[in-house]
């Protein structure tokens, strides 16, 4: 049995609710903000980045479990993820061998692939144009910059061995490099028709988020990990691979609506974004 309320009632508690949202500059800024999240599809978007990023980060594992070279990125991977990969001496010189050419297509193929869902994404919260297929350097250069930030990352976490101030320096460093990363992905996937505050802006909200999301996964995601493979083994250990994706989609989605909802306010802050 369905419970009406009043319609006198409804109407009053409606009235009151505009006016409670809509009676600062603040308010009105976090409802534009959540009404944009609802509308981009937080959801859909996270989980498409996520399945793209799954399929770019897998030959990644493979290959760091095959080259002496890429080790640190396992062990990486072991300390964040709690992911253990086999040792190097597993694979044989023809296993090697035959990473080599179809890891690296693979890797092409499919970081391409994310950085083409990277571009979708911007342009359909920002509403701008993205890089075309005339424009397919973008995708490579994007592809380049994220590899690259995951190997300065890979050399932040070495600062951790300083003593005192280690951990500070590892933090610092790694939000420095996701900054700087988040910052030049959107530049090259809306061919520069963002401003670039606004690519600074997104670059910094998602360091943040990232940076939190490191710390947490430091924390707790090594016990989950080898909870889920004790319990469910391989399947376990790519269904919490993949979530961790999902949210570390989420937070790249998250800042870019935040950007341009703040960018559309009338504030200082979003005049200073437009410019």
């Amino acid at each position: 049995m369905r419970i009406q309320m009043p319609p006198r009632i409804y109407n009053d508690t409606r009235d009151r609710m505009k006016v409670w949202v809509t009676i600062t500059a603040r308010r009105r800024l976090a409802s534009r903000i959540s009404l944009d999240v609802l509308e981009v599809g937080l959801v859909d978007s996270a989980m498409t980045l996520a399945a793209q990023a799954f399929t770019s980060l897998l030959p990644v594992m493979i290959a760091a479990s095959t080259f002496q070279r890429l080790q640190p990125l396992a062990a990486t991977a072991r300390d964040d993820l709690g992911i253990d990969l086999p040792p190097t001496d597993s694979a044989s010189v023809g296993t090697t061998a035959a990473f080599g050419v179809l890891g690296l297509l693979m890797l092409l193929v499919s970081s391409t692939s994310y950085a083409r869902a990277l571009g979708r994404m911007y342009g359909r919260i920002w509403h701008v144009p993205i890089a075309t297929l005339r424009q397919a350097w973008r995708w490579l250069a994007v592809v380049l910059v994220i590899a690259t930030s995951v190997a300065a990352a890979v050399i932040c976490h070495q600062l951790k061995t300083f003593p005192a101030a280690g951990r500070l320096l590892e933090f610092a460093s790694v939000y420095v490099v996701g900054a700087l990363t988040w910052t030049a992905v959107p530049m090259l996937l809306t061919a520069n028709r963002m401003t670039t505050r606004m690519c600074i802006g997104s670059g910094l909200l998602t360091a943040t988020g990232l940076s939190a999301l490191h710390v947490a996964s430091t924390l707790f995601l090594p016990r989950i990990t080898h909870t889920s493979q004790n319990q469910f083994g391989l399947l376990g250990v790519m269904f919490t691979l993949i979530s961790w994706l999902f949210i570390f989609s989420g937070i790249i989605v998250v800042a870019s609506v935040i950007v341009s909802s703040v960018a559309k306010d009338d504030g200082p802050l979003g005049i200073w974004l437009r410019g």
